[in-house]
């Protein structure tokens, strides 16, 4: 797929509490932000690949942003990929157009969770009834953090300062995007006595639960140009998955993931990418300790 799709707009939300908005108005923003930096309409689009985690019971998430967008006769289509749902998206848009299906599509992220009455720390998310009862984010990544201290000699207090240096670190890098949920620098002094969550997760080590939304528009590479003179060219994809929850396999790390791994793996080798450390200059991930993206 290298070289083969481009991103030609992009739209994104303002995140926070939107309590004056609705899963069709967050839509709205990120979409018709995307329409005007790419140059096209709704009458341009052939296909949705959209995601919504906590969609209304009954399989009506396309349904609402197709009703709120006012598109019709296309494929709208929601994945189930829990909170890799935008990354999913996109990877199903790029694949549509490689393909040929399509020429140009839309992926769109939306979640309204400040209406949908989960508590920060959730109600224990787990699929199993036995070993997962009452497991939240929370409880699941501090596991992962204590058994990194173990595993790498860092002392408590040790291991807490790391962790609370990147959460200085990520307020700090909010400050200079309009779009955050929030706007406050942190301190370390501040971060280290913030309330335990979940042992050594404190207060500002979790995310705040947001709203908003974020759109890609994406067409032919060889038809980029026609939009707009500087394209993004996607250069790799990768997708892997465990077959089991790897919290439950006896002898798992907590320190490692194959599924991430491999798709690591499969997307530089997409793109030629021989030596990360040289070759990348910046990596944007997705913590779900900390934020749940579109």
């Amino acid at each position: 797929m290298k070289d083969k799709v481009a991103i030609v707009g992009m739209g994104c939300s303002k995140f926070g509490e939107r309590w004056d908005r609705g899963v069709a108005d967050l839509a709205i923003e990120s979409a018709y932000e995307a329409y005007e930096d790419a140059g096209v309409g709704p009458q341009d689009i052939e296909a949705i690949f959209i995601d919504q985690m906590y969609a209304p019971v009954g399989g009506l998430a396309a349904a609402q942003v197709a009703d709120a967008l006012k598109l019709s006769n296309i494929p709208l289509i929601r994945n189930e990929n829990f909170c890799t749902f935008g990354h999913i998206a996109l990877f199903e848009a790029c694949m549509a157009v490689a393909s040929g299906a399509f020429d140009v599509v839309m992926a769109l992220g939306v979640e309204k969770l400040k209406d949908t009455d989960y508590p920060d720390l959730g109600a224990g998310r787990g699929m199993n009834p036995v070993t997962e009862a009452r497991r939240t984010a929370p409880g699941s990544f501090a596991l992962i953090a204590t058994r990194y201290f173990e595993q790498y000699g860092l002392s408590y207090e040790e291991g807490k300062q790391t962790i609370g240096k990147i959460t200085v670190k990520n307020h700090h890098n909010g400050m200079f995007s309009p779009r955050a949920h929030f706007h406050k620098e942190l301190t370390l002094d501040q971060v280290m006595p913030a309330p335990i969550i979940a042992t050594p997760l404190g207060l500002f080590d979790c995310c705040g639960n947001s709203d908003g939304s974020a759109c890609a528009i994406i067409t032919r590479a060889d038809n980029a140009k026609a939009f707009r003179d500087d394209p993004i060219y996607v250069k790799g994809l990768g997708v892997a998955m465990d077959t089991m929850l790897p919290h439950q396999r006896p002898g798992f790390s907590w320190t490692s993931f194959d599924a991430l791994k491999t798709s690591s793996s499969k997307a530089y080798q997409m793109a030629g990418i021989k030596d990360t450390r040289k070759e990348i200059d910046l990596a944007e991930v997705h913590d779900v300790s900390r934020s749940r993206k579109c």
